[in-house]
């Protein structure tokens, strides 16, 4: 029985020795961190918010280097349609620093890493990294996602980002986007 109790703690260490020296880099938010994007790299940060059942806002951003932000409001928002914004070239850096832990590599398409329990009917965001050689990254965010880290992307991009870049007043909030239908 001990023999067999070493034997199972010896084959144990050694498949745990085969993974440490995988090559596997990834960090607790899922990023390849072989791959950090160099400032300059970047030609642009798009982000879609999509429907969840309910009133969540819909609208979709662009972020150029410059600083050009374009919002467009689809759904449950309090501006419709096409708007714009010149935010210059730091908000577009700071930006980019914000959401590097979750950006894939270049060229690749990821589920939210570390998910977590999930709640159902939540938006779902699709944030795409666009650099200046036509590369993409492409980050499937499910709004839904418990884990702390999926929570602290979801904050960043409903609450922080929106206020960051002055998108906040289009966007409005889940109770002012809502219609009421007068009671008789």
């Amino acid at each position: 029985m001990k023999a067999f109790l070493v034997s199972g703690v010896l084959a144990g260490t050694v498949l745990l020795a085969g993974c440490a020296g995988s090559g596997d880099q990834t960090s607790a938010s899922g990023r390849d961190d072989r791959a950090a994007p160099v400032a300059g790299d970047l030609a642009s940060i798009h982000y879609e918010v999509g429907p969840c059942h309910g009133f969540c806002p819909v609208y979709s951003v662009d972020v150029r280097a410059d600083g050009t932000t374009t919002f467009i409001g689809q759904q449950h928002t309090q501006v419709y349609g096409k708007q714009a914004r010149q935010n210059g070239e730091q908000a577009f850096t700071r930006l980019q620093r914000t959401l590097a832990p979750w950006q894939p590599v270049m060229a690749q398409q990821r589920d939210t890493p570390d998910c977590g329990p999930r709640i159902t009917d939540m938006s779902h965001y699709t944030l795409t990294w666009t650099g200046r050689d036509g590369r993409q990254a492409t980050l499937l965010h499910d709004g839904g996602c418990r884990s702390a880290s999926a929570l602290s992307l979801t904050h960043l991009l409903r609450e922080e980002i929106p206020q960051t870049l002055g998108l906040s007043s289009w966007i409005g909030t889940p109770a002012s986007n809502a219609v009421t239908t007068p009671v008789n």
